[in-house]
C-alpha cells in the first residue's frame, strides 16, 4: 500500500514492486478477487449517477489513523490507497455513508479520486458561487 501523498519515487517503488509481484504470479494485497473487481466497478457506475454537490465542496480528513479510499462505496473495494488526517479533499458525490472524494497532493499537484467514509470527513465549506 502507498499513501496517496506519496512522492513519485516512492509510487514508482511501488508500482516496481507491484509489477515484480504479478510476474511472479502473486495477487496484490490490495487487489480485489476477480469477482469483486467486476462488482466494484458496477457498485462505483451506480453510485456515481447519484446527484454530487454543486456547487463543490471542500473537506478534510478527520479522526485519527489511515483514512482508505476505495474504487466503490463498499469495504471490499480498496484502492490501497489512503489519506490521513488533515488532508484536504474536494467532495464530489455522496452515497449512502460514502463520499467520492479528489485529493490533491500539495507538492506535486498529483490528483487522486476514490471513495470513504464520509464519518471521517468534515466540510470546510463551498468551492466556487453558490
Amino acid at each position: 500500500m502507498f499513501r496517496a501523498t506519496s512522492g513519485g519515487a516512492a509510487l514508482a517503488a511501488s508500482a516496481a514492486l507491484a509489477a515484480l509481484a504479478l510476474l511472479a504470479g502473486a495477487t496484490p494485497a490490495s487487489a480485489a478477487p476477480p469477482g469483486e473487481s467486476k462488482r466494484c466497478e458496477a457498485l462505483h457506475a451506480v453510485a456515481n449517477e447519484s446527484p454530487g454537490f454543486m456547487p463543490r465542496r471542500g473537506g478534510v480528513v478527520t479522526g485519527t489513523g489511515r483514512a482508505h479510499l476505495h474504487t466503490a462505496p463498499d469495504a471490499g473495494c480498496d484502492s490501497g490507497k489512503f489519506l490521513v488526517p488533515n488532508d484536504r479533499v474536494t467532495l464530489y458525490t455522496p452515497y449512502k455513508e460514502w463520499v467520492q472524494v479528489m485529493f490533491i497532493h500539495p507538492k506535486t499537484g498529483e490528483d487522486t479520486m476514490g471513495w470513504m467514509l464520509g464519518s471521517r470527513l468534515k466540510t470546510t465549506g463551498t468551492m466556487g458561487p453558490s
